[in-house]
This record gives C-alpha cells, sequence and structure tokens, in this order.
C-alpha cells in the first residue's frame, strides 16, 4: 500500500487511532451522478462498530486524481476509488463503509502495520464485502442484466439457450478484470461473509455470478477461478470446506501468480488466512524485513525450524523463489537437518509429505546433527522403507 508523497498533507486531520480502533467513512447520499462525494469519518472501537460494509477493489495503475469531500475539506483519491464511491453512494441513505485508502492513515507506517494486521477481521466482522470491478461496458452491462434475471428468478433460469455471444464475452471480461489478479483481494473473499460485484451501475451477488460459470461452462484465467472458489456462494462454502485456514505452502501455490506491487505482499497478502497452528513460528506482516529475509522465514515455517538454520537462498526474486516451492530443494533442506537445533520433523514429515523428496542425502544430513541425528536420520529412514 503506497501513495503519492503530495498526498499525504491530506491526513494532516486525521486523529491517532487508539489501540483497537478503526475508523469508518460515512458516504452521504445523492441522487445525481454528478454531485460531489460528501463524506465524513469517524473512528470506533473494533468490538463496537456499527454495521458497516468492507468495500473491495483494486486501487488501480492510474494515478489520476478526483476529489471528494471529508468533513468539508477536499480529498483525492484515486479516479477508481472515487467511481467506486460514486457507484455505492445510495440516494437517500447514508452508507457505512470501510475503505482503506480513506479508513487508514497513509503516512502512518505504524498504523498501516496495525490495520493490515486486522484487515481479515474488519472483512470477516463486516455484513457485506462491495466489490468495485470497474466501469461497464456494452458487453458487461449485458451480462449483468443476465445475471440480475438469474438472481430475481432463480438458478433455474440458467439455461445455454438464453446466452448469446455478448453475454459470454461480457461475463469473460468481468472475470478478467485486473481486480482478479490481486493478491491483497484474497483474503477479502476467504472471510466476507457476503460479496457483491459491481460492475459500472449494476451489481449482482457473488452465489449468482458463480452459479452460472459453474452452470454455463464459462472458461476463466485459473488464478480468476481460484478466488471464486473462496467466495460466499461457492462450491467450497456450500460444502462448508472454505471456513478453516489453510496451509502456507497451499495459499502459496494457488497465488503465486497473483500481481503485487511490492513482492514481498505476494507473503503477507495470504497470511491472515494460513493455519499456523503447527508451525514452529508466525509470520507477520514486517516491510522492515528484507526480500530475502522474508523468503527464510517462509522456508522456516514450511520445514518447522528457527529461521536461524535456513541458508542463504540462491533465488533472487520472489516469483522465482516461488516458483521453486515444488519440492523445496534438498540442497536447502540438508542444510536444515544438518544445523537445526529446534526443528519439528514429526510436523515437517506430517504436513509436508507435499513438498519435501527424501532421500538418502537427507538421511545422511540429518545424521550429522549434532543433537538429533540418530533420531532424525531413523524418522526419515522409515518414511522410505
Amino acid at each position: 500500500m503506497t501513495i503519492e508523497l503530495s498526498q499525504h498533507a491530506q491526513y494532516a486531520q486525521y486523529s491517532q487511532l487508539e489501540k483497537g480502533q478503526i475508523r469508518l467513512l460515512a458516504l452521504r447520499q445523492g441522487n445525481n451522478e454528478d454531485e460531489p462525494i460528501e463524506c465524513s469519518l469517524s473512528s470506533f472501537n473494533f468490538e463496537d462498530t456499527p454495521p458497516y460494509e468492507a468495500l473491495s477493489y483494486f486501487w488501480g495503475f492510474n494515478r489520476d486524481t478526483r476529489a471528494i469531500s471529508i468533513h468539508g475539506t477536499t480529498f483525492q483519491v484515486r479516479a477508481g476509488l472515487y467511481n467506486a464511491l460514486r457507484r455505492l453512494r445510495q440516494p437517500q441513505t447514508t452508507r457505512l463503509l470501510w475503505v482503506d485508502f480513506i479508513c487508514i492513515d497513509q503516512r502512518n507506517q505504524v498504523e498501516i502495520y496495525d490495520q493490515i494486521s486486522r484487515l481479515k477481521d474488519v472483512y470477516a466482522k463486516a455484513k457485506s464485502v462491495p466489490i468495485y470491478l470497474g466501469e461497464g461496458a456494452m458487453a458487461t452491462d449485458r451480462a449483468m442484466d443476465y445475471l440480475l434475471q438469474i438472481e430475481e428468478g432463480g438458478i433455474s433460469q440458467i439455461t445455454l439457450g438464453t446466452m448469446d455471444d455478448l453475454i459470454l464475452e461480457g461475463l469473460q471480461d468481468i472475470l478478467s478484470r485486473p481486480y482478479f489478479q490481486r493478491a491483497w483481494i484474497v483474503q477479502d473473499a476467504f472471510y466476507a461473509r457476503a460479496m457483491v460485484l459491481h460492475c459500472g451501475s449494476k451489481a449482482v451477488s457473488s452465489k449468482t455470478i458463480i452459479r452460472a460459470v459453474e452452470l454455463l461452462s464459462v472458461k476463466i484465467d485459473p488464478l480468476s477461478q481460484n478466488i471464486l472458489d473462496l467466495m460466499p456462494g461457492s462450491k467450497s462454502r456450500r460444502e462448508g470446506q472454505a471456513s478453516s485456514k489453510i496451509q502456507l505452502w497451499d495459499l502459496l501455490q494457488m497465488f503465486r501468480h497473483a500481481k503485487t506491487t511490492d513482492p514481498r505482499d505476494k507473503i503477507y497478502a495470504v497470511l491472515g488466512m494460513v493455519d499456523f497452528s503447527h508451525s514452529k513460528s508466525v509470520i507477520l506482516p514486517d516491510y522492515t524485513m528484507s526480500q530475502e529475509e522474508l523468503m527464510q522465514a517462509v522456508i522456516a515455517n514450511l520445514c518447522f525450524c528457527e529461521p536461524s538454520c535456513v541458508p542463504d537462498l540462491e533465488v533472487k526474486t520472489m516469483d522465482e523463489f516461488l516458483a521453486n516451492l515444488d519440492p523445496i530443494d534438498n540442497v536447502i533442506l540438508k542444510k536444515i537437518l544438518e544445523n537445526s537445533m529446534e526443528i519439528n520433523l514429526a510436523s515437517l514429515l506430517e504436513y509436508g509429505a507435499r513438498y519435501i523428496r527424501i532421500d538418502q542425502s537427507l538421511i545422511e544430513a540429518a545424521s550429522r546433527n549434532k543433537t538429533r541425528g540418530k533420531e532424525m536420520a531413523d524418522m526419515l529412514l522409515k518414511t522410505i522403507t
């Protein structure tokens, strides 16, 4: 999460959050799309917030800004967020939202770290998560109208005969929007109780679009499909499989191609969904860590060992690192087995079987461990005999 330095000044009106607080944005009603967007901002103890919605959107590469008003003071937001607020604004009632760019003081690194660490709680508590995908086009409008018909008439309305090429083109456009390629939106989908997808002036529930994709066999990018699989209404949600957390390695495999501005966010963006219950160490977002230190922390987590025994890595980029976790290089594992004083080998064998390949060289390396050499070598030997 980064902003232009010239925008820092607009956060000067913010008062500091107390421990356990978040800010919520009251988006005031408006009837005309061209009417100025007027808002107010309030702080709440997280446990005592009134019902709110948490916006999920892609910040966008376009750095052009538009002005909104907060407490009567001009506040600049990127064009994408401006359009999202314009589309979400209700004609007669104020809408209470959590919006990262506005509700987090982007000058305050301590606050940013604190609020990032509670993103999962913010989205889990929200009564709904509106997704803004961008403005519509002829094909997307046609597809959204088709989906709205289904939403109003039920899933039984889905038939191949009623879908023309323009609807299919629109569905594929919607599901290939940049939103579905971003790493930071993954946990929004995972924790949301309800999601509504907005494309231009039209909106449908995630449940409707997921069922349409399933029944019409719409071909979409694997990363987009992985996002849909986490959303409310997905098969995994319907079968109760999406309520539990996931192993770090699985998440890194599923979302390693997701896009981020900071390479470290390929790790940080999924941490809120990770099951750390069997881990030797917990990874927290920490932007003072170098990329290499973070990669070593991931290896330590996956190998159930202390970070200090992870050797220097030959890979230099995060993409290269993530591409080489299936399996983890035995050169790395040999050094860990030989030098670790705290490794939980039983857990590694139980939970890491998918990403380690045990051979004689690993057994020999384990046998050289000064404290538990024979024990560890025997454990490894049993897995291959």
